[in-house]
């Protein structure tokens, strides 16, 4: 029987205290909201009703420790708050209009949010950490901060990335992962690296799947042109005009010369949901994410037509939406099963940004679960979580360097836009480095040092960089983080280093030994 590894990412870069709008706390809290809190409850739906359909969720290490943070808890509530107050005055201006059923349906989710966070003491990561205890889902690590592995200039530093990942995944879920999310499903192998811009040494670099294997992780994931070489399906690139089909490799489990075992996406699953052209959430009833009211910054229009003028979308019906996520559950299923049909004995994975889920596409937890629902009637085929995936007769394989990102490659990452930010990001790991192995500064400020550092070589900077989207912010929060980690070596008062650690909190148990 085929086998089908649904895999969730769920990851936003540290905006804790680092603006609200549009590009700070008020990201995490619209992904709380429109993505974490509805799979959960699909979570506790499927489990009541006895679904045993099994899938992965990888929760970046800085997501669950602002998930965690009272700060961040504090703000949510209070978003949520008002949130819902605008939708209440939605509805008494829409009443008796064509947007009422959207405002009404605005005014439940709101206060649907706030009880159902409430009721779970507003701690998240508790809430996922107990349905993987059900055995619903598994939950997998990933990089500390996000970093993009074949560019970070030292194994130290990739080191101190997968490691700390590791222990923040076992504070937060009472367990040691054996899975991992490689942030961009960028790999580098073994090999003499030569870095793209001035600050780091060339010469021979542990491969990627080294350094996990060594760690403990046991199982990762690949874009499809890794393994059977072909255009990269990315979803940051653009639109794909035709259908795509899997080369028979993508369907193997893969196992690297390290003994770490790699399954590859899978592009007809990948395509059908993140298509522009051809994926689900281009449909016509779906909400529309980018028109907003002019009032409450609310959502009430539906997609109508993709290309369509946003002052021509039609007003959103929530219940003809949430019946056509529940046919293209179907559909997908239906995908699935053919898929399966010609490769019985094979894996399909089909891994997601868990944000697009909810957030980008407001019903897709819908669709999800939906989904989940229907698998355990599915012919031929099986979900399971990544680890029973990777289970078995594997290939043995060596892969190239590569990325899900656009051409495969780094260019995403690694650009004329980004240079500056590579040159300051080399420079500062060459400090941690040394400073670690003097052993001069105080533990303290070591330690805050490190989470500076870790928070820089965020690869959430260079993507912002390179899509223009957000690109003043990002400069300036690498920026600062570089700046705080330069200040911290050269040495910081009590109360200026009290100061950094109450900005930038993550990882209490951060250790700069790592870098030795």
């Amino acid at each position: 029987m085929a086998r089908l590894a649904l895999v969730l990412h769920a990851h936003l870069p540290y905006v804790r205290a680092h603006g609200m709008w549009p590009f700070g706390e008020e990201t995490l809290y619209e992904a709380m909201a429109e993505t974490y809190l509805p799979l959960l409850r699909a979570l506790d739906r499927l489990w009541q009703e006895g679904v045993g359909a099994r899938f992965t969720l990888g929760i970046t290490p800085i997501l669950a420790e602002q998930l965690s943070d009272p700060k961040v808890k504090e703000g949510f509530r209070a978003y949520a708050k008002d949130r819902l107050e605008r939708a209440q005055g939605d509805y008494l201006r829409y009443r008796g209009t064509e947007l009422e059923g959207s405002a009404r349906h605005q005014v439940a989710f709101w206060e649907l949010t706030l009880d159902h966070f409430h009721g779970l003491g507003e701690d998240l990561p508790s809430a996922f950490r107990r349905a993987q205890e059900r055995g619903q889902v598994e939950l997998i690590a990933s990089h500390a901060t996000h970093g993009y592995s074949p560019l970070l200039g030292y194994d130290e530093a990739l080191w101190a990335q997968i490691k700390t990942g590791l222990a923040t995944y076992r504070r937060h879920f009472a367990k040691d992962a054996t899975g991992y999310w490689l942030p961009e499903m960028a790999y580098r192998p073994k090999g003499v690296w030569k870095p793209p811009v001035e600050g780091a040494p060339e010469g021979m670099r542990a491969g990627v799947d080294e350094l996990l294997m060594r760690a403990g992780v046991r199982y990762t994931f690949v874009d499809a042109h890794l393994v059977q070489g072909g255009t990269p399906l990315s979803p940051y690139g653009e639109a794909h005009l035709g259908p795509v089909e899997s080369g028979e490799a993508t369907f193997y489990v893969h196992e690297l010369p390290s003994g770490l075992r790699v399954l590859a996406r899978n592009q007809e699953t990948a395509l059908q949901v993140w298509s522009a052209d051809y994926g689900y959430p281009g449909e016509g009833l779906y909400r529309e994410f980018h028109r907003k009211d002019p009032l409450s910054g609310l959502h009430h229009w539906r997609v109508t037509h993709r290309k369509a003028d946003l002052s021509a979308k039609a007003p959103y019906d929530p219940e003809l939406a949430f019946a056509k996520a529940k046919e293209h559950a179907a559909h997908f299923v239906g995908l699935v099963e053919g898929l399966a049909a010609r490769h019985p004995q094979g894996v399909i994975l089909a891994p997601y940004d868990a944000e697009l889920f909810g957030h980008w596409w407001y019903e897709g937890v819908a669709f999800l679960e939906e989904v989940l629902r229907l698998l355990p009637r599915a012919e031929g085929v099986e979900a399971v979580t990544a680890k029973e995936a990777v289970q078995g007769p594997a290939v043995r394989t060596a892969l190239p360097e590569g990325s899900w990102g656009r051409g495969g490659g780094h260019e995403v990452w690694l650009n004329p836009k980004t240079l500056d930010y590579w040159r300051l990001v080399y420079r500062a790991e060459g400090a941690m480095r040394e400073a670690a192995r003097q052993g001069i500064l105080p533990p303290g400020v070591l330690r805050q040092a490190m989470r500076e550092l870790l928070l820089l070589e965020a690869s959430d900077w260079p993507f912002l960089m390179d899509t223009g989207q957000a690109a003043e912010y990002a400069k300036e929060r690498y920026q600062a983080h570089g700046e705080r980690f330069f200040r911290l070596l050269r040495g910081v008062s009590e109360e200026e280093l009290k100061a950094l650690e109450e900005l930038d909190n993550p990882f209490p148990d951060a250790d700069p030994r790592l870098y030795l």
